[in-house]
């Protein structure tokens, strides 16, 4: 078996998630990058900008772009990636295992009654997309609260009976049927065609893996037994200097970092939800760091802050902000640099960059 040094297996990682310094020099398109990530997390909380947003961002996609995510125009589909999520409109087949295992086992949380959700399937079918508030006002027979009604759409979503590709300008979900979203309903594949296409986009999405790390990308279920799908991939097992388990790495990339300029100056500002780091036992395996959410925290037993994003040079993660808009402009309210980092320059380029996505002067 292989080894490689704990510094190349980063910059494999890095640049299979698209934020390498070389990938960074030019925009890149909203559909190339999810389609390299896969999904992207879906999350409400707007400290800076909303965390799907900032994963765009990060990546060079443009502000305009990013601006139309929740838009039919974006070719994208909500439903259950890593968490809920974002996804390309082309991997509706893809996630075909997943659908079919919520209808057999359903889901944890609140169950929805039958009766509901077969009246709201019709009125979405007859009467066109809508969101579940315009459903819940209507007063006919199937339901008599509303809750009810939206329990009912997030059950059907998950079932893949309805779909979301659009937000409205409340970011209410606009639920229609899939036929109606253009989905790609045609293509059909087996559930175990359909895992296994799962795995290979976890595995390019990750570049270097453990098992576990694969199994959490699309929060595959144990029962699914993906290691076989793992080694019939490209990948081979390799040994991380200083680090335990075998790993699995992508051999196209291994090949290709040596070739790339890992010296730039340029500072990554992440999301706490992205996907290189959202693992927080890779996290700290990879790049050393035990960065813990703390957005649901109460303010005083917060360590650090409220909204921290971890920093990225080439292939190092250097430390985290914790910034959030306030009173119309951008406030950092901490910053942590590792202690050979130059923080003024670092914190210099954050303020920069935060401003350029929220259009706002720094505090």
């Amino acid at each position: 078996m292989e080894n490689i040094d704990l510094r190349t297996a980063r910059k494999v990682a890095v640049l299979a998630q698209g934020l390498a310094p070389a990938q960074l020099g030019s925009l890149n398109s909203l559909e190339s990058v999810i389609q390299r990530l896969g999904c992207v997390q879906i999350d409400s909380i707007q400290a800076v900008r909303r965390s799907q947003e900032i994963v765009l961002l990060s990546r060079g996609v443009d502000k305009s772009e990013v601006d139309s995510l929740y838009t039919s125009a974006a070719g994208l589909f909500e439903n259950w990636g890593h968490a809920h999520s974002l996804l390309p409109q082309s991997l509706w087949p893809i996630f075909h295992w997943r659908r079919d295992r919520i209808r057999k086992n359903g889901l944890s949380g609140v169950p929805y009654n039958p009766k509901v959700a077969a009246d709201v399937l019709k009125r979405i079918s007859i009467d066109g997309p809508a969101t579940h508030g315009m459903l819940g006002k209507t007063r006919g027979n199937g339901w008599n609260r509303s809750s009810e009604v939206k329990v009912a759409c997030e059950w059907l979503l998950s079932f893949g009976e309805l779909a979301v590709v659009s937000r409205d300008e409340r970011w209410q979900r606009i639920y229609s049927t899939p036929e109606q979203a253009n989905m790609p309903t045609e293509e059909k594949l087996s559930v175990d065609e359909s895992l296994q296409k799962s795995v290979d986009l976890a595995l390019g999405a990750l570049g270097v893996a453990r098992l576990k790390d694969v199994y959490d990308y699309f929060r595959f279920p144990k029962a699914s037994q993906i290691a076989e799908y793992c080694h019939e991939s490209r990948f081979i097992p390799v040994n991380v200097e200083g680090l335990r388990d075998t790993w699995l790495i992508d051999e196209q990339l291994l090949d290709k970092v040596d070739e790339l300029d890992w010296s730039s100056l340029h500072i990554s500002v992440l999301s706490p939800f992205d996907s290189l780091i959202w693992h927080r036992p890779r996290q700290l395996a990879l790049f050393g760091k035990d960065y813990r959410l703390e957005i649901y925290k109460p303010a005083n037993k917060r360590e650090f802050g409220y909204f921290a994003m971890p920093l990225l040079n080439n292939e190092n993660i250097i430390g985290r902000v914790a910034a959030r808009v306030s009173n119309g402009t951008v406030e950092i309210e901490n910053l942590e640099i590792d202690e050979t980092i130059d923080a003024d320059f670092v914190e210099h380029e954050v303020a920069r960059t935060l401003q350029l996505w929220t259009d706002l002067p720094e505090k």
